[in-house]
């Protein structure tokens, strides 16, 4: 199993209360930091990320087309055996995203929520 640096919900490393950074595996850091990357947002690896400003903020997006994107995009993270139940709350006013889901692996089964502001 890859190991990884557990990031706290507001994307830092986290430390412990001795000042330590402990290492672990976080399939749900994973996920996470992936739906949170825009499409061709990271120079070194620009065909990463979700397309956003193409298919997410746009006039009358499509909910659906937006769920398939975010099940493929996750799937892509190791140890993933299923994605489902994405639902897609999008806000025209504000032009942001809410984004549920649950994920599946063979060590466990989660929800989470990734929120997407523009």
């Amino acid at each position: 199993m890859p190991v990884d640096i557990l990031l706290d919900s507001g994307g830092d490393i986290l430390v412990n209360d001795a000042a330590d950074i402990t290492p672990q595996y976080s399939i749900r850091q994973d996920v996470k930091i992936r739906l949170q990357w825009f499409f061709a947002e990271w120079r070194f690896a620009p065909e990463y990320g979700v397309p956003y400003f193409d298919e997410v903020f746009v006039k009358n997006p499509n909910t659906e087309r937006i769920a398939q994107i975010i099940r493929e995009e996750a799937a892509k993270v190791a140890d993933i055996t299923e994605v489902k139940d994405v639902r897609v709350i999008y806000d025209e006013k504000t032009r942001n995203a809410a984004i549920s889901f649950t994920i599946i692996t063979e060590y466990e089964t989660f929800t989470e929520e990734v929120k997407i502001d523009v």
